[in-house]
C-alpha cells in the first residue's frame, strides 16, 4: 500500500506542476511594425497584450489610440487604427500606450 500512495503523490505532484502554475509577466506589443501599402490601401494596426508564460498576444482594441505626424502621408483613424495611403512617403503611426516589447511604432511606407 506504501508503494502506491507513493506512486499516487508522485502523479498529483507532475500534475501540479504541468498545469501551468505561472505567474508571468503581461507582455504588450505590436502586431506589425512596418508595413508598405499602395496609395489608397489601408490595413489595420494592432496593439496586442499577452503574457510571458502563453506565449500568444491578443488585439486589445479598446486600450490604445492611434496617431501620426504625417498625416499628408496616411490617414489614421485613431479609433480603429486603420491606417490609408495618402501621398507617396514613409510615416511613422504611434500607440498613445506603452508598448513593452518591440518597437514603438509602425513605419508606414506608402509607394
Amino acid at each position: 500500500m506504501n508503494l502506491l500512495n507513493a506512486f499516487a503523490g508522485v502523479a498529483l505532484l507532475l500534475s501540479v506542476s504541468a498545469c501551468g502554475d505561472c505567474a508571468g509577466v503581461g507582455l504588450s506589443r505590436l502586431g506589425v511594425t512596418e508595413r508598405t501599402i499602395a496609395l489608397g490601401q489601408s490595413f489595420v494596426a494592432t496593439y496586442e497584450e499577452g503574457g510571458s508564460c502563453s506565449g500568444t498576444f491578443e488585439p486589445v482594441p479598446d486600450r490604445v489610440r492611434w496617431s501620426t505626424a504625417e498625416t499628408s502621408v496616411v490617414d489614421v483613424d485613431s479609433l480603429t487604427g486603420r491606417v490609408t495611403g495618402k501621398r507617396v512617403g514613409d510615416a511613422l503611426v504611434v500607440p498613445s500606450v506603452g508598448v513593452t516589447t518591440g518597437p514603438l511604432s509602425v513605419l508606414v511606407h506608402v509607394r
